[in-house]
Order: structure tokens, then sequence, then C-alpha cells
């Protein structure tokens, strides 16, 4: 993830003394490539950057902040979009949404199963069940406000990383 962050000079001179090791790239790889994988990790530090604390960055200014969180939603697409899945890019994009909105209506304790469950989708998108059930999962999350079908999909994961301190 650092490669991608210090090629831009105003990223390499906000970024912290240690870097941050890939967290969700190793959930999603295979069957991402991990070069691909990486971008799922720059997502989540664009995430953060806008609605928590980054891994990586320490940018004091917090429009900065916000810039180099669009930075890294951006650069974590293109990585991904590589791998030339339609699919896990809609699923990307609908997870940056729904976790904003779960930010804004107060239910950051769901973030993790929400990051996780997508991963979960991620590593079984060829399995057209896992894809009907992260649809349900969306649309249960955002019109009855029911985060168990992220849950449940989180709960399948193998050796899911610690989401629970990213997210504190």
């Amino acid at each position: 993830m650092r490669a991608d962050l210090i090629v831009e000079q105003a990223l390499a001179d906000g970024l912290g003394p240690t870097p941050a090791e890939p967290i969700l790239a190793p959930a999603v790889s295979p069957p991402l490539e991990f070069t691909h994988a990486l971008g799922l990790d720059l997502i989540l530090e664009g995430f953060l950057a806008h609605h928590g604390r980054p891994r990586d960055l320490v940018i004091g200014d917090a429009s900065a902040l916000v810039l180099a969180g669009d930075y890294c939603y951006a650069a974590g697409l293109v990585r991904v979009a590589q791998a030339n899945d339609v699919f896990v890019i809609g699923a990307l994009a609908r997870l940056v949404a729904l976790s904003s909105g779960l930010v804004a209506t107060d239910r950051r304790a769901e973030l993790p199963n929400v990051w996780l469950g997508t991963a979960t989708t991620i590593v079984r998108s060829s399995d057209p069940r896992v894809r009907e059930r992260f649809r349900a999962a969306i649309l249960r999350s955002t019109e009855q406000a029911d985060p168990t079908g992220f849950n449940q999909l989180a709960a399948e994961l193998k050796n899911p990383p610690d989401l629970e301190s990213v997210f504190a």
C-alpha cells in the first residue's frame, strides 16, 4: 500500500514512520492476485482517512487528509479494477457507500462485519448464491438497519483479520 502512496509527494510527506501491514489483501488473495487485492487496503485507508484513524497516513490538516482519502479510494479502485471483475468493483462501491451511511447513522459497530462480509463475498464471488446473499445483506442493512446478513457472511471468512481495532 505504501508504494501507492509514496509516489505522490504530498502523501509521501504524510506517511507514518512504520508502514501498515496489509490487513484485507491477504484475506481476499486468492481469488484476487495480491497486487490487485492491495487495492482493498487502499480503499480501507481512504475510508479511515474520511471516517476514522488511518493506519499509514499521519496528515494533521483535516482538508488534506480528506483529499488523501479520496486519492486512496481512487488508487484502490484502480488496483482492484485491474482484476477485471465488475462484480467485485460494484461490491466495493456498495461497501464504501454503506460504510459511510453506517457512520452517518451512528452504526459504526457494524463496520467490521460489513467489511469482512464483503471480503467473504469477494473470496466466493464465483458462487451466485453468495452474490445474492451479499445483495440481500445490503438491502437488509440499508432498508431495515439489520446487520444479520453481513454478520453471517463475515462469520464464513477463514482467518479473518482483526478489524475491531482498525475501526476503534
